[in-house]
């Protein structure tokens, strides 16, 4: 608006028509050179026919179409390019004045030029002439000094080159007061310019006196001065229609300065062709000319004159300086408004801030400096001190009854700084983006979505989207869409806070990115339905009714789609980017991906969860399709693992992902793994869940219902542990990372462990400590819902039982799991220790309660003082026995209840053992051999066996120092006393007992 109008208007103002009319007729009216010029050939001028040069005769005709009289003047004076014409002349005060009537004067200029170059002459026409002397003279007599004042009365006319006109009445040449002046109005015109003024005073630098006391000169004009009310309508180059420049005080224009200024109630007014009006409204304006840059050297300069001057500041003050346009729905209020031409710079100040509103914006701010282009776009913008800006809800055509009921628009947006805020493209984008930076404690806003943004930065990059207007444009709104802008990013450092319906925390940096898509996108990516909108204009229009503020009705115009969840995601981190879809209203939002730098905590709700998600790591990527679809990349240290936990179900780990969707998570390095299950490694339901929690150190995959681990495993049910070097454990039904509320808890199914497998077990009864196990193999399966296992040895098996008094092997809490008496504790006398060597592999099925153990089966049993303490076969203690065979078969039989013996005398358990091939046995009294040892627990009885021509040897003593007794039999029964029950097919027999 500035540029285009104002340049037009202010590089006119020095003409004023005036001056360059009394320019030139005050230099040849008294320079020397007419002066001589006048004398040589003073005409003695009579009330006598015409006279005069023919030349001056052929001026008249072609030049004073006006002022027919003029040709045939009575006089007609020729002298330097001035043609004087006047019929009468009256010589009055004593000769001291000097009156011809009416006047014509024509200003030729330098009639040497080719006439082909000549410019139109000034003309001045008037009704008469007062030449006011020092002292009497003859109209021949009359001399250059002698003048004193020449005044132009009744209604003067001044015409000259590029259609200047200038209408008028008593102009006046005053020698003492070295001006020239009218006070009366003027109307003046020069090309397609217009305009009016109650007087003029054009005040002159003269050389007078001394040196110059016979010849005084003009030496050049020093300023104009208007005392009040200036009226101009300016006419801008092309079809754009003419501005008006209005002024109620003074005009004053300066040579040596060449400064212009207006004061009082100034006014600058154009109305565009569809009526619309831009204006600029102040106490005074002050316009700066200067030389045009690189132009060509003036000759005309004389009188303070040069062709070469262009306007190149100005500026406007007073109480309130306004500037509006309609067109560009802006309005501007300030105390100084400075507009640079050269560097298209626009400066407002005030000192309780400018108020600018612009599109739907309000802009509060102490300064404001604006840089546009030749095509007056903002190249460079800068708010300096404590500011702010608001964008406000735009009416539409819906919006009647909001405008009616509403004082106050809604705020879509708002933002706050303390120290600055500027504008720029972005140098990084090649011209594409623009940047707008606040500092100082800056605070972006949104009372709609409820969401702000604190920081002591904030960067915004914006897009600029030209769209297609209608070329007969004639309503604000076609008018204002002629450019779109785009939010394509913002930026904001050190100590950031962020508050929203959707994300809460706080940073260091946070880096947000913008892609606006249409609504049918945005619901295909959160993957819902678009809904039609008409259902929700009813509810709009109930809603401002009961809202004065406009606040629900600019909530209620939220996309349908929108999903506000129940509290917000809370994410503290160092560094925070963040990718956020939205409509192309920015009323429904969503926030597709998430990316954090340095240590970070997270927790809130997401889509499909009664729990919260809890994040902790160095560094969390996720990534959200919408409703179930999010994937999570967390990275941690080997000090610090990364965390993600919802509800009972925790993971950590180095390099941890999880992807909702597909109900998949892997760990790459160490990590740890924590959910509740309803049984334990055995397959035993469990009364209440327990967690079982799984740590490793090179990786995991967990896909729901089946966890894969490897590398230095550990795996905990309670009191239980597998250790080993590669873990999977099969669930029965899966978890489902979709929803983590665990109603349903599953139970383990089988597990699968290789290498380097070891199994520790503590067992307890009524809060007290029973048996410890261990399970040393090289690999170990078992399927809890089949009750198939089987291990690969060698192998160890070592567990510790509270004794019950009664000599056993121990094998059926050492591998089955089950205790001696279901109803009461065991007798607290002391406890067992049974060691089980392997060297092949263990099968079984752990619900049938059997088992074999192959290849070099070693059993060690006997009591010890406390658990852990153990002892070899050379170091038995008494009450110990050792077993040695090929094949271990060990089963579990339930005996049926005894009603005539006390419940505490029975139990429900009964141990069946079968030692296979070489097998030997070791007690306090006696050594066997044979090709088969049982043991049965229910008749507390060892029965040796041989098979095929083969026999069974057994050697009997009171201590393993004493003699021993040799039997050589098929089949031999033994108490574990050692006492000999039975013999069958005695093959010999040694020694004594």
């Amino acid at each position: 608006m500035m540029r285009r109008y104002l340049i037009t208007l202010f590089s006119t103002l020095m003409m004023l028509g005036a001056y360059s009319v009394y320019a030139q007729v005050s230099q040849r009216l008294l320079s020397r050179s007419h002066t001589n010029h006048a004398t040589a050939k003073r005409p003695i001028i009579h009330n006598v026919p015409s006279i005069g040069p023919r030349i001056s005769q052929e001026t008249a005709e072609k030049y004073l179409p006006d002022a027919p009289w003029a040709v045939n003047a009575r006089a007609k004076i020729r002298a330097d390019g001035l043609h004087l014409f006047f019929n009468e002349k009256k010589l009055v005060n004593g000769n001291t004045e000097i009156e011809v009537s009416p006047v014509a004067m024509v200003f030729m200029g330098d009639e040497t030029e080719n006439p082909d170059d000549q410019k139109l002459p000034i003309v001045v026409l008037a009704e008469r002439a007062i030449f006011q002397l020092d002292e009497a003279a003859e109209l021949s007599e009359i001399r250059t000094r002698m003048i004193n004042k020449i005044m132009f009365l009744g209604g003067v006319l001044i015409r000259g080159d590029d259609n200047l006109q200038v209408r008028g009445s008593n102009f006046a040449f005053s020698r003492d007061n070295k001006n020239i002046s009218s006070y009366s109005p003027i109307h003046f015109r020069f090309q397609e310019h217009q305009g009016l003024a109650t007087n003029i005073q054009i005040n002159l630098q003269m050389r007078d006196g001394g040196a110059y006391a016979d010849n005084p000169q003009i030496e050049s004009v020093t300023d104009i001065f208007i005392s009040e009310h200036l009226e101009m309508n300016l006419k801008p180059d092309g079809d754009e229609p003419p501005v008006l420049v209005t002024s109620e005080g003074s005009f004053n224009y300066v040579f040596d300065t060449q400064l212009a200024i207006l004061k009082q109630d100034v006014l600058v007014y154009r109305m565009d062709k569809t009526g619309l009006a831009d204006s600029l409204t102040c106490d005074s304006l002050a316009l700066q000319f200067g030389e045009k840059l690189n132009a060509i050297p003036s000759e005309n300069n004389t009188l303070g004159g040069s062709s070469n001057l262009e306007l190149i500041s100005l500026t406007a003050t007073g109480n309130e300086v306004i500037a509006k346009s309609s067109a560009n729905q802006l309005e501007a209020v300030g105390e100084r408004l400075t507009y640079l031409l050269r560097e298209n710079k626009l400066i407002l100040q005030k000192n309780r801030g400018v108020e600018i509103e612009y599109r739907g914006a309000e802009l509060f701010t102490p300064r404001l400096e604006i840089q546009v282009d030749d095509h007056q776009q903002p190249i460079f913008a800068k708010c300096d001190g404590p500011g702010q800006v608001k964008y406000l809800d735009k009416p539409d055509g819906d919006s009647v009854q909001l405008i009616q009921q509403s004082a106050i628009p809604a705020i879509l947006a708002q933002a706050n700084w303390q120290e600055s805020l500027t504008f720029m493209p972005d140098a990084d984008s090649q011209g594409q983006l623009d940047l707008i930076t606040l500092t100082g404690k800056a605070v972006m806003h949104s009372p709609v979505h409820q969401s702000g943004i604190i920081s002591n930065s904030i960067k915004v990059w914006l897009k600029r989207i030209e769209q297609e207007t209608s070329v007969n444009a004639s309503t604000n709104k076609s008018l204002s869409q002629e450019q779109d802008v785009q939010i394509v990013r913002t930026f904001a450092e050190q100590n950031v806070a962020v508050v929203s319906p959707y994300l809460e925390g706080e940073y260091e940096s946070l880096d947000i990115h913008f892609d606006r898509q249409s609504i049918a996108t945005l619901a295909a990516l959160k993957g819902e339905t678009p809904e039609t909108t008409d259902s929700t204009d009813t509810t709009t229009s109930n809603n401002v009714a009961s809202d004065p503020a406009g606040q629900s009705a600019a909530t209620e115009k939220r996309s349908p789609l929108q999903k506000i969840p129940k509290e917000p995601f809370k994410i503290d981190a160092t560094h925070l980017t963040l990718q956020v879809v939205h409509d192309p209203e920015f009323k429904d939002v969503h926030v597709a991906h998430v990316k954090t730098e340095g240590i970070v905590k997270a927790n809130g709700l997401i889509e499909g969860q009664d729990d919260p998600v809890h994040l902790d790591g160095q560094s969390v990527d996720i990534a959200n399709g919408g409703e179930e679809r999010q994937r999570f990349h967390l990275l941690g240290t080997d000090e610090r693992y990364a965390s993600i936990r919802s509800g009972e179900m925790r993971i950590d780990g180095i390099d941890l992902f999880v992807d909702r969707a597909q109900n998949f998570s892997r760990v790459m390095g160490g990590g740890a793994i924590e959910f509740p299950v309803k049984s334990n490694w055995n397959g035993d339901k469990l009364q209440q869940a327990q967690i079982l929690e799984v740590s490793w150190k090179e990786q995991m995959r967990f896909e729901g219902r089946t966890a894969h681990f490897v590398g230095t495993v550990r795996a905990t049910i309670g009191d239980s542990v597998i250790t080993c070097e590669e873990l999977k454990v099969h669930l029965d039904q899966p978890i489902s990372l979709k929803s983590t509320s665990m109603t349903i808890k599953p139970q383990i199914a089988s597990i699968e462990c290789r290498d380097r497998v070891r199994f520790e077990m503590n067992q307890y009864e009524n809060g007290v400590l029973i048996g410890i196990r261990y399970l040393d193999v090289w690999s170990y399966t078992m399927n809890q819902q089949t009750g198939a296992m089987n291990a690969q040895g060698p192998g160890t098996i070592e567990f510790w039982q509270r004794s019950n008094g009664k000599a056993s092997l121990g094998l059926p809490q050492g591998m089955m799991g089950k205790s001696t008496s279901e109803k009461s504790p065991a007798k607290k006398s002391g406890w067992d220790y049974t060691r089980i060597t392997f060297a092949g592999h263990m099968d079984g099925n752990y619900l049938k309660r059997q088992g074999t153990l192959h290849d070099r089966v070693n059993v060690l049993h006997g009591p010890v003082s406390e658990p852990l303490s153990r002892f070899g076969r050379d170091n038995r203690p008494p009450q110990s026995v050792w077993v040695q065979s090929q094949l271990l078969e060990v089963a579990l039989r339930e005996v049926p209840k005894d009603p005539k013996k006390p419940a505490e005398e029975q139990t429900p358990w009964s141990i069946e053992v079968q030692a296979k091939g070489n097998a030997e046995i070791e007690g306090d009294q006696f050594l066997a051999k044979a090709d088969l040892v049982t043991f049965d627990q229910s008749n507390q009885m060892f029965t040796m066996r041989s098979l095929e021509n083969r026999h069974a040897t057994i050697w009997h003593y009171e201590h393993p120092q004493a003699a021993r007794s040799r039997y050589d039999v098929k089949m031999i029964r033994i108490s574990p006393d050692g006492n000999i029950l039975e013999l069958d097919r005695t093959l010999g027999a040694s020694g004594s007992r």
